[in-house]
């Protein structure tokens, strides 16, 4: 697991675990109330362009606000599984590692130290989200990340284990 890490890890250091957050469209969170507001919108839209159309009007100017609608409602639910197909985590015997590759901003990999004294909080679902409390410091590329997090990984649990076990010094 540890191959083409060689620049990356520190001497005695290795990969232990590496995962991707989950792909699947959420129907939770932040997300539901864009959806809610978009439908809405672009119904309105689409009520408006049809009774425009039956009066002879010009119907084709509600087509911007039917378009926006559609976009609202389902861009934030399409954007998850968008940005997890293009993030990898990974955990050492000494630090999290949280890489991404994202058209515009390029590619980035950032690293946190897991040590002792490190505040970790897990949401115990599945998926799920280990919440680091400390900011992560770039390897590769300029940003950083102030609230790194495993966002929905399956068997989130047992990696918490795993990081828990790292703090205390027994991996």
């Amino acid at each position: 697991m540890t191959e083409g890490w060689a620049d990356i890890l520190h001497p005695n250091e290795r990969v232990l675990w590496q995962g991707q957050p989950d792909q699947r469209i959420q129907w939770r969170g932040p997300g539901l109330p864009f959806a809610f507001f978009g439908v809405v919108f672009a119904g309105f839209a689409l009520f408006w362009m049809v009774n425009a159309f039956a009066a002879g009007g010009f119907w084709i100017f509600g087509l911007f606000q039917f378009v926006t609608g559609l976009l609202v409602a389902f861009a934030p639910l399409l954007l998850g599984p968008f940005i997890a197909r293009r993030t990898w985590y990974s955990l050492s015997s000494r630090r999290a590692f949280f890489a991404s590759d994202m058209p515009f901003s390029g590619k980035t990999l950032l690293a946190l130290d897991l040590r002792p004294s490190l505040g970790v909080e897990f949401d115990g679902q599945d998926p799920g989200t280990i919440t680091f409390n400390a900011r992560a410091e770039p390897i590769v590329g300029e940003q950083f990340d102030s609230a790194p997090a495993f966002a929905l990984i399956p068997d989130a649990r047992t990696v918490y284990g795993l990081i828990r076990d790292i703090q205390k010094g027994s991996v």
